[in-house]
C-alpha cells in the first residue's frame, strides 16, 4: 500500500523527514520529490513483510515525522 502526501518544509523541516526515513527504513521506503516553493511530495511504500500492518506503519511514520518537526521547531526558538 502506497500513500502520497504533499508537505511544506516550513512545517516539516528536511531533517525531520530524513530522521523519519532512517527510523522507519525497516518498515517502509519513502521517496521525496521536490515541488514548487518549499514543498515536497512524499510517496510512502510499506514493505511487503509489513503489509498486514500497513495503516499502522504509515500513520506511525507520519506521527514520527511530525514529532521530529515539532522538536526541531522548539529547539530553534
Amino acid at each position: 500500500m502506497d500513500i502520497v502526501r504533499v508537505i511544506d518544509h516550513a512545517l516539516y523541516p528536511r531533517k525531520a523527514i530524513s530522521d523519519a526515513r532512517a527510523a522507519y527504513k525497516d518498515y517502509c521506503t519513502v521517496r521525496v520529490e521536490p515541488l514548487a516553493g518549499d514543498c515536497a511530495r512524499l510517496t510512502i511504500s510499506v514493505l511487503s513483510k509489513h503489509a498486514a500492518d500497513s495503516r499502522e506503519v504509515l500513520l506511525s511514520f507520519l506521527n514520527y515525522a511530525l514529532d521530529k518537526a515539532a522538536e526541531l521547531h522548539l529547539q530553534a526558538e
